[in-house]
């Protein structure tokens, strides 16, 4: 692999080219070096095979650009239901050390996936989640088994709704951004408590 795929204007990714050409020109073997972030936009690299990681997820592997520049589309979606729903007048706070407090009556949904599941602990207020085709938003600390969003705005939301944590409608890249680390942890850390569907 490069060390420095994700950065295509990296100096770095041409000299390991050169290098590993130097040094296989004269064996009769067929060779791989481009992950998804050199197969995308280092094509003299691709040599005889590719090894597509995170571009099979359709997550995009290079820094600073979302895989629908790219054409890659997601092959996961992270999934949970509301599990309740709560009326919070202003003022009042949410969540474990009180991190959020409701700045106007708000309607707060209980959503059961937590950091047991593989939704990362450290995603903090305003990480976005997707309801009824629109943007809600975390509030509160990300506990356990659960997490809060805010639905105040999204009309006729109910008990069982399906809220994306990421996939389709919201990129895994957006909400690793948001929670401070790279889409790559946050698709294999998704423990095995939680039910995967195929097709």
């Amino acid at each position: 692999h490069f060390a420095c795929a994700d950065d295509p204007d990296n100096p770095n990714n041409a000299a390991q080219l050169q290098q590993f050409l130097a040094l296989t020109g004269s064996l009769a073997l067929p060779g791989c070096m481009a992950n998804s972030a050199a197969t995308l936009c280092n094509p003299p690299s691709q040599a005889d095979w590719c090894r597509l990681g995170i571009g099979l997820y359709g997550a995009s592997p290079v820094t600073g650009h979302p895989a629908a520049e790219y054409g890659l589309t997601p092959a996961m979606t992270l999934i949970a239901q509301i599990i309740a729903l709560h009326n919070v007048k202003q003022g009042e706070t949410v969540g474990y050390s009180q991190t959020w407090t409701a700045p106007r009556d708000s309607v707060i949904a209980t959503v059961g996936i937590g950091y047991a599941d593989g939704y990362p602990r450290h995603c903090p207020n305003g990480t976005p989640v997707v309801v009824r085709g629109q943007r809600g938003q975390l509030v509160g600390r990300v506990s356990m088994d659960m997490i809060t969003i805010d639905v105040t705005h999204i009309e006729a939301v109910a008990l069982g709704d399906d809220v994306e944590l990421w996939g389709a409608q919201l990129p895994v890249d957006e909400v690793a951004d948001w929670a401070g680390t790279i889409s790559y942890e946050l698709i294999t850390r998704v423990s095995a408590r939680v039910p995967r569907v195929t097709g």
